[in-house]
């Protein structure tokens, strides 16, 4: 039996009805998602985010660590470069001030396994890295975290690691009778700690064996620890052709483990093992030892 309504009620039902005809119910939409051609869902890209806080200048504590990072003796021992395409890292082994073996990653969130870098600082081996090795520009490097982009762009330009591969005129290049001859022009800059040469206020060897290019002896002496005594060229990797007595006799694997637990090389590379305090805020180090 149909339903009776008065006249009042119908002419009102009526009325809703002509509204919703003329305005029909809007679904809304959702956002964060998109659908595929082939009915599927795929997420929608966002611009990637830095890990730590965009630093949008240098803060003093990183212009204090970078003067040590280029005043005091560091050297690297050995790169290799990790990561993939899209995100290239690279692994850099350094001996410190103090002799002290340390490993620094960079990638997106450089890192350092020195006592400073595990407190969550910027540390001078890291800053070293990334001034002196990979030459990043300093927006770039007085960053905590960085970009995949950041990274692409800093390894395109960093100075290139040392051929892996001997080179092929190696041996017969080592019997040749004018060792000299061979010897390339001291210019640019040392493949072990990065800084200029300075012809006549400091010692310099080449690879007599091999390539020819120079190398500081003091570097030098830290390469072939790095190396576990294997005395090799840093460039061209042939057996390293030198007097040993100017060169001495190191050994990573018989170095010392300090107090902290890590390598010390110092007595092998020339270093007196004593940190250099100088460019520290003296009254940290008045608090430190108590004078």
């Amino acid at each position: 039996m149909p339903e009776l309504l008065s006249p009042r009620s119908a002419r009102k039902r009526k009325q809703t009805d002509n509204a919703i005809e003329k305005h029909p119910k809007q679904t809304r939409k959702k956002h964060g998602k998109k659908t595929a051609d082939n009915g599927a869902d795929c997420e929608v890209q966002t611009t990637e985010r830095r890990l730590r806080r965009l630093r949008k200048h240098a803060p003093q504590s990183y212009l204090e660590i970078k003067e040590r990072a280029l005043t005091q003796r560091l050297t690297v021992l050995s790169r290799e470069r990790c990561g993939t395409e899209q995100v290239p890292e690279e692994k850099v082994v350094m001996a410190g001030s103090t002799g002290n073996v340390y490993t620094q990653h960079i990638g997106l969130t450089p890192s350092c396994d020195c006592p400073h870098a595990k407190k969550r600082n910027q540390c001078k081996h890291i800053l070293y890295v990334m001034l002196r090795v990979l030459k990043a520009p300093e927006p770039i490097a007085y960053q905590l975290a960085l970009l995949s982009s950041e990274l692409r762009s800093v390894f395109q330009h960093a100075a290139p690691i040392p051929d892996a591969k001997p080179t092929a005129d190696a041996s017969s290049a080592a019997d040749a009778d004018a060792a000299d001859s061979n010897r390339k022009a001291i210019e640019g800059e040392c493949p072990i700690c990065y800084t200029d040469f300075e012809p006549g206020s400091e010692a310099i060897v080449y690879c007599k064996a091999g390539c020819g290019n120079n190398v500081h002896r003091d570097c030098m002496n830290s390469w072939i620890a790095a190396k576990h005594g294997n005395a090799t060229c840093p460039y061209c990797r042939t057996k390293w052709e030198a007097d040993p007595k100017a060169l001495g006799k190191v050994d990573l694997q018989g170095a010392r483990k300090n107090e902290d637990g890590y390598h010390n090389v110092a007595g092998q590379i020339g270093l007196s093992g004593e940190r250099d305090y100088s460019s520290y805020h003296q009254h940290w180090v008045r608090r430190q030892f108590g004078y």
